[in-house]
Parts: structure tokens; sequence; C-alpha cells
């Protein structure tokens, strides 16, 4: 175990140190039993165990390992402050200066594992339908058009609004549909614990107003059920939903797919995993689909 820790940059006694900064009262509790959860790119999280006056519980720590475009810690713990119980956890401890967050360890599948086995596209409906009634009103727009600049270098944006989306320059011009619609950004099926009571959704990192359809999109195209069949569940999301809209955001998901990865490449996180998403979104850019 302390080998892996080391791999990453960590020691026990650091990692101790670092949540005693950030929870002095836990001062004297034994923390122990770290291991790495995997599927963090920008943000390290590890579980751990803390054996306090009431026994042992679990927890995991965010470390936040680059700066990206959007983020902005002081909008992330007024969010959080904000945010339903039942929609999503809120942390023990955050810290808005270095990003550091502790939250309970909550039992449960992630939906990529439990889909379709126990869920069928009605339950994303569903789902998604009640988060977004649920969730707080914010002041941040995610627009992706005009976020790019920031994921992007010159020549690369240049070759988005030339080569991937010939409406790009457009899009960077026009004010986002359903603007006013506060949404998670990032609603990957990695992001949905299926617990006992309930979905739980995690790393609100990208929440902001947005076209609602930008999460329905982003939930589709994650759990990388068939395009064709995306028209018919937007139409159940909005009736009368004109399919212009759908293609615009389809496209704008895509667009942050690419630019992401991109960012992320070019920051020094070069993993397959992230290639390939670049890879594939570009293809899913230069080849849409017709709704």
């Amino acid at each position: 175990m302390d080998a892996e820790l080391a791999a990453l940059g960590f020691s026990v006694d650091g990692l101790n140190a670092l949540i005693r900064r950030l929870l002095p009262s836990w001062q004297h509790d034994e923390l122990t039993n770290f291991s790495y959860l995997s599927g963090g790119y920008s943000n390290t999280n590890l579980v751990f165990e803390r054996l306090g006056d009431n026994g042992p519980a679990r927890y995991v720590l965010r470390v936040p390992q680059r700066q990206q475009p959007y983020v902005d810690r002081l909008a992330e713990v007024a969010f959080y402050q904000q945010l339903p119980a039942q929609i999503g956890l809120q942390p023990v401890a955050l810290d808005a200066a270095s990003g550091l967050m502790v939250t309970s360890w909550v039992e449960g599948t992630l939906l990529v594992d439990a889909y379709p086995q126990q869920f069928a596209e009605q339950a994303l409906l569903n789902y998604l339908k009640k988060l977004h009634a649920g969730l707080p009103k914010v002041s941040r727009t995610y627009h992706v058009p005009g976020l790019l600049p920031d994921f992007l270098s010159a020549d690369q944006l240049e070759f988005a609004a030339s080569k991937l989306a010939p409406q790009l320059r457009t899009d960077l011009a026009a004010e986002p549909d359903g603007g006013s619609q506060t949404c998670h950004n990032d609603l990957n099926p990695w992001n949905i614990l299926v617990t006992d009571k309930g979905w739980i959704t995690l790393d609100w990192e990208f929440a902001g107003r947005n076209d609602p359809l930008f999460d329905l999109v982003g939930l589709h195209q994650g759990l990388e059920l068939d395009t064709q069949s995306l028209p018919e569940l937007a139409q159940q999301f909005m009736p009368g939903l004109p399919a212009e809209r759908l293609s615009r955001v389809f496209r704008h998901f895509w667009l942050r797919e690419w630019a992401w990865a991109k960012f992320q490449l070019g920051a020094g996180n070069v993993r397959d995993e992230i290639a390939a998403q670049a890879d594939i979104a570009q293809g899913k850019l230069e080849r849409p689909p017709s709704f």
C-alpha cells in the first residue's frame, strides 16, 4: 500500500498531515488504510479509514493535481452549501484555497457498472428530471464555445472552427439555449453512484447554467448508448424539441470532450484513455449524426 502511495507522490505521514490541517478536530484520530481510487484525472482521490471516538468510518480525500479551466473553488464551496443532501454529498471539509476536500464514503455501485443490467433508458430520464428539479440556482454560465479558448491553443481553436465544427464561430457569439437551468455539466456514469437510498451525483466542479440537454447528452454518450436513440429520449425529456437544438448541444458536448482531452495532454497528463477520448471526440465531430 505504501508503495502505491509513493508511486503517486504521497506518504501516509504526509496525508495524515494534510487531513489534520484540513480538519484540526481529527488531530488525535488514527487515519489509516489509504488506497487509491481510480478514475480521477485532474484530482487524485484516496479512500481512507478514520478511527475516532465513535469507532471506524471511511472517507474519501480529494487532492487536486492541476488547475482546470472554469473550476472556481469559492464557487464550488458556495454550491455545496446549497446542494440538497438527497442529490449530492456535502463535504466534511473543503478548502477553497487548495481544493482539498474530504467526504464521507458511501456504499454503492457506479452507474457505469450497474447499467444496463439493472436499469433502462427510462431510469435515466427519471433521474435527470429529478436532479434538475432539485438543483440550486447559480450565477455562473457553462457555455462550451466561450470556454474553448481557455482549453485550447490558438491553433487548436482554429482547427476546431475550420475542420471540426464550422458552426463554432457563430456559436461563440450566441447565448446558450436554456442558460437559466443549473446543470452538472460532467454527468458521466462514473459520477453517479447507485445506492440503496437512490442515485447520488458526485463531482460538481463544472456546475453552472447551461442547456439541460447537455446533461442528457453527456449521460447518454458516456454510457455509449446508440446515438440513434438520443432524439426520442430528448423528445421525452423536452417535448417539441427542435432537432437543430439537439444537434448543437451534441456538437458542444463533443467539442468539450475534445478540448478537455487536448488540454490534459498538453498539461502533461498523458494517458492512453485521454488520447483515446480526443480521437473519439474528433471522430464524432467529423462525422456528426443527423437528428
